[in-house]
């Protein structure tokens, strides 16, 4: 068994070529139409259980997706900020200058073969996740 990836997009057309595209290749997903939905839902889960990445849009309501990669880092430093978070934006040149260390950012339109490489780094087996808490 593998680690699903998490992917937080408000747009349900995204969301679901994004899923549709992990499925096909073979990876498991978890898709959240809202960061508040997706922080409720993996909030719950044991360190064993965590998604393997996340994708979050940068752009969407309540909560962005800067201020879930935040939230996750300063609330969840052990398990779900420990996670590797992709930011989706159309606004990629304007979001340089505010991005946290260590995040990968995914220019829209998602170019999909760089999506599933991205995807295809960080899908592990169970074994390998289940040591880190």
């Amino acid at each position: 068994m593998n680690h699903p990836v998490c992917i937080i997009d408000d747009d349900d057309d995204v969301r679901e070529v994004m899923s549709f595209a992990l499925e096909y290749e073979g990876i498991q997903s978890i898709p959240f139409a809202s960061a508040m939905q997706a922080e409720a839902y993996l909030s719950n889960l044991t360190p064993d259980y965590l998604p393997s990445l996340i994708f979050v849009d940068f752009m969407m309501p309540e909560m962005d997706g800067l201020e879930f990669i935040n939230l996750m880092r300063k609330k969840y430093p052990d398990t779900l900020g420990r996670i590797p978070m992709v930011l989706s934006t159309a606004r990629l040149a304007e979001d340089t200058d505010v991005m946290p260390a260590g995040i990968v950012k995914l220019e829209k339109p998602i170019d999909l073969d760089h999506f599933i490489r991205i995807a295809k780094e960080h899908y592990s087996p169970l074994e390998k996740h289940a040591s880190v808490s």
